[in-house]
């Protein structure tokens, strides 16, 4: 949160930092505080068990467009105004996809690494193998999920001349014609296309979508990056799949279980990119987000309707 978006909050009536591990750690500190009216969360998981303790509660916001760690239902049925800040981190998710997608067509951290460690030094003019890459251009991109990431990945893929395939059934037609893509079966996609990218929230129908089934449609040579939410794919499944090769890579900044060790299977792989789900960390989208939070308590407190409302 920005310094002043706290100062404007402040101004408001107060600001806590519940620092707290988990939901069961928030409750705790809340404690059967009345005072609390709106409380903002980025990951830590909002529930009944949280909203017991806080029954002066008119409000959560997902500090962020995820809101999969709300009850959403549990907070409906007390009344509780649900809402998140979709859009406001968009340009930087997208923006760190194509910079996980460059690091794996290209090598970028592994090149990194091998210069600091002086081995340039010691190979002279007899680069590695490794060192050849692959162009964006000219490849298939397919995009699950056209949202506002979705779509703004779409719009950069443009740039980079890449034949663009997209799959959501929830976005408009006028959409897709917009940015000039090809709408496949979420079949063909998997089939056609070089990167696969995933921009889908974790739903029930979202759950381990990425699955043995659609790894093996999938081309040998084929490209994954998930900056949506880990367990959009089955994890396992696709550790194996990378160890025997059967994909050409893929690169995370999300995890089923965050945050990751050193000893994670996929830190162990060459063709795996990782980062720390720093996806939305831009001091632009840092400064937009926070707006977008003080816009909405004050919504929240005056009774007016919040502009990203999701329990409509």
């Amino acid at each position: 949160m920005s310094e002043k978006a706290l100062a404007e909050i402040v101004a408001m009536g107060g600001f806590a930092r519940a620092d707290a591990r988990d939901h069961r750690e928030l409750a705790e500190r809340l404690s059967g505080s009345v005072s609390v009216r709106v409380i903002v969360s980025e990951y830590i998981r909002v529930d009944l068990p949280v909203l017991e303790q806080a029954p002066g509660l008119k409000g959560v916001i997902a500090y962020g467009a995820g809101y999969d760690h709300i009850d959403v239902d549990s907070l409906a049925s007390r009344g509780v105004v649900v809402c998140n800040c979709r859009g406001e981190n968009a340009q930087a998710v997208a923006e760190l996809t194509f910079g996980l997608l460059l690091c794996l067509l290209r090598r970028i951290n592994r090149a990194d690494h091998w210069v600091r460690e002086n081995e340039w030094i010691k190979a002279g003019r007899n680069l590695p193998g490794w060192v050849m890459g692959n162009e964006l251009q000219g490849k298939t991109l397919g995009i699950i999920g056209l949202g506002q990431i979705g779509s703004r990945v779409a719009r950069i893929a443009r740039g980079f001349d890449m034949k663009i395939l997209g799959y959501d059934p929830f976005a408009p037609p006028v959409a897709n014609t917009f940015h000039k893509m090809e709408t496949p079966p979420l079949e063909e996609l998997f089939s056609s296309a070089d990167i696969v990218t995933l921009h889908v929230p974790l739903t029930p129908e979202t759950d381990r979508m990425i699955s043995a089934r659609a790894l093996a449609m999938m081309k040998p040579k084929a490209l994954l990056i998930n900056t949506s939410r880990g367990k959009v794919i089955d994890e396992p499944v696709l550790l194996e799949t990378l160890k025997q090769n059967r994909i050409g890579g893929a690169a995370f900044d999300v995890f089923a279980d965050e945050p990751i060790s050193s000893d994670h299977p996929f830190s162990k792989l060459e063709n795996v990119v990782l980062s720390p789900h720093m996806g939305a960390l831009t001091q632009e989208a840092g400064e937009r987000l926070s707006d977008a939070v003080v816009r909405q308590i004050r919504d929240i407190l005056e009774g007016r309707r919040p502009e990203c409302l999701i329990n409509k």
